[in-house]
Parts: C-alpha cells; sequence; structure tokens
C-alpha cells in the first residue's frame, strides 16, 4: 500500500518532514509541547519513516502516521534509516532529541497509568476545568455587559445622564481595559 500523502501537513506531501534548503529532508516531531528534531535524511520517504518510528514510540494513532500499513514499532524501527550527521554537533543534537523522546515517553506512560489508577481524579479535574471555563465566561459576559453600557452612554455625548466627573465612567473604563482572549471557547480535553 503506498504512503497517504498529506500536502496540507507539509511541502513534502509527509507529516513531520520538511525540505532543508541544502536538498536534504529533515524528521521532526513535538513530543510534550517540545519539537524534537529526528535526523536529516537523503529522502523524504526516508524522513518519514524515521517520524512514524518515533511516532510509534509515542503510541500516536495510525491515522497520524506517514505509513499507517506499519504494524508495530518493531517494524517501524526496522524500516527507520539512520540519520545523516554533517557534523559531531548534529550527532549530539540527535542524541539530545532521542533522550527527550525517551523522557517523554516515559511521562506519558506514567500518565496513562497514572489516569487508569485514579479515574476520579481525572473527573474531578475536568469537572474543575468546567467550572473554571463557565466562571470565565459569565466574568467576560459581565465586561461585554458593562462596555456596551458605556459605549451606550459615550454615545449620547452630551445627552448623557451621566455627568463627566461621574465613577461609572472610570470604573467602566478599569473594568473593560483588558479584552476577551481567545481562549474564551477553547475547551480543555485531558485525555
Amino acid at each position: 500500500m503506498p504512503p497517504r500523502r498529506r500536502t496540507n501537513h507539509s511541502n513534502t506531501g509527509f507529516t513531520g518532514v520538511r525540505l532543508r534548503p541544502g536538498g536534504c529532508f529533515a524528521a521532526e516531531i513535538s513530543a510534550a509541547g517540545v519539537r524534537v528534531w529526528l535526523g536529516t535524511f537523503n529522502s523524504k520517504e526516508e524522513a518519514a519513516r524515521a517520524y512514524d518510528a518515533a511516532a510509534w514510540r509515542f503510541a500516536r494513532p495510525r491515522h497520524q502516521m506517514n505509513f499507517p500499513e506499519v504494524s508495530s514499532l518493531e517494524e517501524a524501527t526496522f524500516l527507520a534509516p539512520v540519520p545523516q550527521f554533517a557534523s559531531a554537533a548534529e550527532e549530539r543534537h540527535h542524541r539530545q532529541g532521542q533522550r527527550r523522546i525517551t523522557i517523554a515517553e516515559v511521562d506519558e506512560q506514567f500518565m496513562a497509568q497514572w489516569r487508569r489508577e485514579h479515574p476520579q481524579d481525572m473527573v474531578n479535574m475536568r469537572n474543575f476545568w468546567k467550572e473554571k471555563q463557565v466562571e470565565r465566561r459569565a466574568k467576560r459576559a459581565g465586561k461585554r455587559q458593562r462596555r456596551a453600557e458605556y459605549e451606550a452612554e459615550y454615545a449620547k455625548g452630551d445627552a448623557s445622564a451621566w455627568s463627566p466627573n461621574d465613577e461609572r465612567w472610570l470604573y467602566i473604563i478599569s473594568t473593560t481595559a483588558s479584552e476577551d482572549t481567545p481562549s474564551d471557547d477553547e475547551s480543555i480535553d485531558w485525555d
């Protein structure tokens, strides 16, 4: 089965693979919020195989892999080529990345075990963040309402019922100074 190419993820058609200026291909993967460099390769297929081996180590779903027909970590590791290093610094950088992968791998295994052993903690955490989200939305709705009141009074100009020295002007301006953040509609998924 030919690899599934996704042009929306990369200019090479493979996830985690990019073309370097020298004509080689670099493979990278994100691990625990950190981008880890997997190496430089002669072809984009080799770089994609290296990405898939790292994705298997992180137990990523197959739809996130470049070659979903690979059936195990061992097979993915066997098919992944050894990266080429232009210098000792590049080799050292690669070893550091491999250490980060190992640490992130252990962290993810520990967190999965903790979720299995403490399901009530996960329920409590989800409920806590849902309550926080409701509180933030209510606070922002109040800010929007005060801002609308302020803008309505400001639009009235001289016809405003508020005097120029009214403390409500200062209160409304100070409480609406920080705008809503785009995280208002973000949902937190702890799984």
